[in-house]
């Protein structure tokens, strides 16, 4: 079954990515695929998801599917999310496959909504036909509003080849904006490395080929990959229970400078995240993140039995007023589950 699912995403890979794009008119857009980033579990978020080179479960895809190939418990993750004061809400579900003796495979599926968008074109005074002339004004009663959703799912696998992990995803959208609606497809692939037991290396390219979103209406929006290298350490402290995780990622996008880049590499942008993590007896958890978008991001983790429930907090993004953002999300071990549903059915 594996095998065939291998194939399959091969095959996608080549038809989809190389051929289908081609019809219609093509546009590179340098926000497509929003729908993957900013996304994940609360414990990521808090790190500012600098988890290049740290990040673990099914949710793992999201930043370096190579990172599927560590040594974990298989998880259920629900996560939660509200941004900018609850304009913007996200869930997220993610799941461990079935493990193979060489590889590890996980599905994620992404949900995200915003309600009551204004449509203001309809309802200039002047009909200039763009608010950007001084003298155009809006009728307030000429104001309608629309909807925005976006599906997306993802599976990926990870394996080991010599001292390093490799891994990769495919990854599909289906979105809806009003009354027009687009569906896209794109591909990552990561690789990580142990050069010590307490460092890991890591590197991820999303989009690797491009993605691409095709539009009813025609238009195909394509995406240039972006790559995200990293570091994660652990520190163990002696005569207490605490270690302290650190993490830096650089994250360079291929599609263009951006006014969040910490600076350019010719038309490269670039911009780093940073997250550190204090475990006091692996049942709580103290994060901390620096990104440049709001600044800092922080959370809290809980450990249980069971699996953990996790907080984030991330501030307004700087410069505006549209609000703070509130993450939460639960980790279940399937194995627990199973044991907890052996006893339930004695």
């Amino acid at each position: 079954m594996i095998s065939r699912i291998q194939h399959l995403i091969t095959f996608s890979f080549i038809i989809l990515t190389f051929f289908f794009p081609l019809r219609g008119e093509s546009i590179w857009v340098k926000y497509g695929n929003q729908v993957f980033r900013g996304v994940g579990d609360a414990k990521a978020i808090a790190l500012s998801e600098a988890e290049v080179a740290s990040a673990t479960g099914p949710l793992a895809i999201l930043w370096n599917p190579a990172r599927l190939y560590v040594e974990s418990p298989r998880s259920l993750i629900y996560a939660h999310q509200e941004r900018f004061a609850g304009a913007v809400t996200f869930d997220i579900l993610g799941v461990d496959l079935k493990e193979r003796p060489t590889s590890k495979w996980s599905l994620v599926v992404i949900r995200e909504a915003v309600q009551g968008i204004p449509r203001t074109t309809d309802a200039l005074l002047y009909e200039t036909g763009s608010l950007d002339d001084p003298t155009e004004r809006v009728l307030s009663s000429n104001v309608t509003f629309f909807n925005q959703s976006q599906w997306a799912g993802m599976v990926g696998f990870a394996t080991q080849r010599n001292d390093w992990q490799l891994g990769g995803n495919a990854k599909v959208l289906m979105h809806q904006l009003g009354e027009y609606s687009g569906w896209g497809m794109g591909f990552d692939f990561g690789a990580t490395r142990n050069f010590s037991p307490n460092n890991v290396f890591g590197v991820s390219v999303r989009d690797v080929t491009t993605s691409w979103i095709v539009w009813d209406s025609g238009t195909v929006e394509r995406i240039a990959p972006e790559v995200r290298v990293g570091d994660a350490h652990s520190v163990i402290l002696q005569n207490v229970p605490v270690r302290i995780n650190v993490m830096a990622t650089a994250v360079m996008s291929l599609g263009g400078k951006t006014r969040n880049d910490d600076f350019a590499i010719g038309n490269i942008g670039t911009h780093f995240r940073a997250g550190a993590e204090i475990v006091y007896g692996e049942n709580l958890r103290v994060r901390l993140g620096r990104n440049p978008l709001s600044g800092y991001s922080m959370g809290l983790g809980l450990g249980f039995d069971f699996g953990h429930i996790d907080y984030a907090f991330v501030p307004s993004p700087l410069g505006t007023v549209l609000g703070s953002s509130h993450y939460v999300s639960l980790n279940l071990k399937l194995d627990a589950l199973s044991s907890l549903q052996s006893r339930l059915g004695r």
